[in-house]
């Protein structure tokens, strides 16, 4: 099958300039070629050239026209109201947008689920969805932190995940890559899957093809590995279509522009590693005036505030520097794992909640260990703020932290044989009343679903 000539019939039909010669050639490129039925189906799908009523009336003609050539052994002119090479485009196109209308009322009629995760490599999550491969998975994100995931939305298409990234499942037929990289499949099933990114979209043909988000120059490139998709502007209404191996766009705040990847500058980027540490199960919590500590699980990390302070609890863990060159380290950021609270009411808590974090200067308070009581316990009152972040009052979930030249600074200037210890403390209080306010949970290392605590470091060299 000749690709181009098969664009230029499909446009000479959406135009309605088909001649009968043209149209016998179409129809037979069409019965022998799954491909090209595919492709035509996209075409007249995503156009609007098809509607219900005329293709119901065109195959009923199509009827009729073959009854009567049958008994006549005659053909219809091209001078009839209803050419028969139209009404017969018509049938099959007929047959192929009731087959996609079907898969479409099959997949809005769930009840829930879009997707399942069919595979999890070495991952390490931090998402308000189910991580256990086989889980279905309902609307909403997914956080991989580290590793490969694979995700199959239920209308057949797959994105390979590849971590750090965030993929938002919207439905059977949409997602969108927050952050990070993939690799999307699309098979004839799923034509018109359409992945988002935060700068703009791509509809899919039945093809594989990739996408990075790049956060840090607000930019997405999309690389085509087979096939063909058509990439969006959202605000601009611009669009490129891009067919065969190696094409590739980029879309920006401005524009959506075709990059020739063979023409790419091949000299080398500036060499980029992050390296992750955690506390390695050296993190805590403690409450005010429990000496028992009966509200503390090794799973989390506690935070509270309260106003006269009674049931205060907050959070210290440490970090071993030791095997970072922080000499090489560009920046540093801490990320922290909000995990649902079974403690206390959100509603008796201000709309945004305000954390702070503070690295310990105080050498007393430097030998704290896991069962201290409030007292032995490293509090704001023993370090210096080195930020702070917000969280809603109807959030439970989500990666929050702190990403700051004051972070990088501390880590570099106090450490203690050659470890540093950070403070996590919420500093908004909640509302007048009786009823207890919700003491916000953090996962600890020893979370069974969640990462806790980590330090991210960008090196360079």
């Amino acid at each position: 099958m000749n690709d181009e000539r098969l664009s230029q019939l499909i446009d000479s039909w959406r135009d309605d300039d088909l001649s009968e010669e043209q149209a016998d050639e179409l129809n037979q490129i069409l019965r022998e070629s799954e491909e090209a039925r595919r492709k035509f189906s996209a075409e007249s799908r995503f156009h609007g050239l098809l509607h219900c009523a005329a293709a119901e009336d065109a195959v009923q003609r199509v009827s009729e026209l073959s009854a009567a050539t049958l008994q006549t052994g005659s053909r219809t002119s091209r001078a009839t109201s209803w050419p028969a090479w139209r009404m017969m485009l018509s049938a099959i196109a007929a047959g192929l947008f009731v087959a996609i209308g079907f898969q479409w009322w099959h997949w809005s009629s769930e009840s829930g689920s879009v997707a399942t995760l069919t595979s999890s490599e070495n991952a390490a999550w931090e998402s308000e969805l189910p991580t256990t491969p086989g889980s279905e998975l309902t609307p909403g994100v997914l956080s991989l932190r580290t590793g490969v995931a694979t995700v199959r939305f239920h209308s057949g298409a797959e994105v390979i995940v590849e971590a750090p990234a965030q993929l938002q499942l919207i439905s059977s037929m949409r997602g969108k890559l927050l952050s990070g990289a993939a690799v999307i499949d699309v098979p004839d099933s799923a034509i018109g899957f359409v992945i988002e990114t935060p700068d703009g979209y791509a509809v899919d043909y039945g093809t594989r093809f990739a996408v990075r988000v790049d956060q840090q120059e607000q930019q997405s490139n999309f690389e085509i590995l087979e096939g063909e998709i058509v990439v969006h502007h959202p605000s601009n209404g611009e669009e490129l279509r891009l067919t065969g191996q190696g094409k590739a766009a980029r879309v920006s705040a401005e524009s959506v522009i075709a990059i020739d990847l063979q023409q790419q500058d091949d000299s080398p980027e500036p060499d980029l590693n992050v390296v992750r540490i955690d506390t390695q199960g050296r993190s805590s919590s403690a409450v005010r005036n429990n000496k028992r500590r009966k509200y503390i699980h090794p799973d989390f990390l506690s935070v509270k505030n309260t106003e006269g302070g009674k049931w205060d609890h907050r959070s210290y863990f440490d970090f071993d520097l030791s095997t970072v060159d922080l000499n090489q380290a560009g920046s540093a950021r801490l990320r922290l794992n909000l995990v649902p609270s079974h403690l206390g009411f959100a509603t008796r808590l201000p709309r945004i909640n305000r954390f702070g974090i503070y690295g310990l200067t105080n050498p007393v308070k430097s030998n704290w260990s896991m069962t201290s009581l409030w007292e032995e316990s490293p509090g704001p009152e023993d370090g210096v703020l080195l930020g702070t972040f917000e969280v809603p009052r109807s959030q439970q979930q989500g990666s929050f932290g702190i990403r700051n030249d004051e972070l990088l600074d501390f880590l570099k200037q106090h450490q203690v044989d050659g470890s540093v210890t950070l403070i996590l403390v919420r500093e908004t209080t909640q509302i007048e009343g009786n009823v207890p306010g919700l003491t916000h949970m953090f996962a600890s290392d020893s979370h069974p679903e969640y990462v806790g605590p980590m330090l991210e470091f960008v090196m360079t060299r």
